[in-house]
């Protein structure tokens, strides 16, 4: 099947996707790809990527070497970094009483931590270029309040708070930094959701759009904010949610 045009070109830009393996990461891929980007890719031990990449690394992003290795591998396949897109992540579905002190930090070890060491392994790539763009996910349950999603939804607030402090750090160096944050979307990370048809509908009949979104959309997104064309947005969390946080 032949991929979606993407929203902007992005003929030779420098991309680097880390959590390729599925979902959103490797929808970014595809459409980076498509649109003429040159990319690089990190994923999990195991998992497979789109073909066409210029560069792939095993990454578990709670692990800071891991991290940066990815980052410097792919810096030096493509002569550069002109773009990193974050979107690796995990969502359990707990509350309060259900969120004991490992789910807590292993949720936050991924979806915060993870970002955080990403920052920490581009900085001087984009320092020493004067110019990069980093996109990190935050997430709807990150912005509003939702029952049992303690561990999720505190880490993702904290990946909005992250990428519009980080804004201001790397603008010093002409470098920028968004995040965006996805609503009900179909993804291998809301499969549990969407099989069971009950919470299904709810979640659907949630969103003014009337909808699940789909992964391109969301990568769409992603793209926009890494390229060129968003290059006066920054310290943004752009919303794809299908309308749930307007109402």
């Amino acid at each position: 099947m032949t991929a979606p045009a993407p929203l902007v070109p992005l003929d030779g830009l420098r991309l680097l996707v880390i959590g390729a393996g599925s979902g959103i990461g490797a929808a970014c891929v595809t459409l980076a790809l498509a649109a003429g980007a040159r990319v690089a890719a990190s994923c999990l031990e195991g998992e497979t990527v789109p073909p066409g990449l210029a560069q792939v690394t095993a990454c578990d992003v709670t692990r800071p070497e891991a991290v940066a290795l990815a980052v410097s591998a792919a810096a030096d396949a493509l002569g550069g970094l002109d773009g990193v897109v974050m979107t690796a992540g995990v969502f359990e579905h707990r509350g309060l009483a259900e969120t004991g002190p490992e789910d807590w930090r292993r949720v936050l070890a991924i979806n915060l931590d993870g970002p955080y060491h990403v920052a920490r392994a581009v900085e001087p790539v984009f320092r020493a270029q004067g110019s990069g763009s980093l996109v990190l996910f935050s997430s709807q349950l990150g912005l509003v309040g939702h029952p049992r999603a303690t561990a999720y939804a505190a880490s993702k607030g904290g990946v909005s708070a992250l990428a519009r402090t980080l804004s201001i750090e790397f603008a010093a160096f002409g470098a920028r930094v968004n995040a965006v944050a996805p609503g009900p979307i179909e993804t291998p990370m809301t499969a549990l959701a969407r099989s069971d048809g009950e919470r299904a509908d709810r979640l659907r009949a949630a969103v003014p759009l009337g909808r699940f979104g789909s992964a391109d959309e969301v990568a769409r997104a992603a793209l926009f904010l890494a390229a060129p064309a968003a290059a006066f947005v920054t310290g943004h969390v752009m919303v794809v949610d299908g309308g749930v946080t307007a109402i």
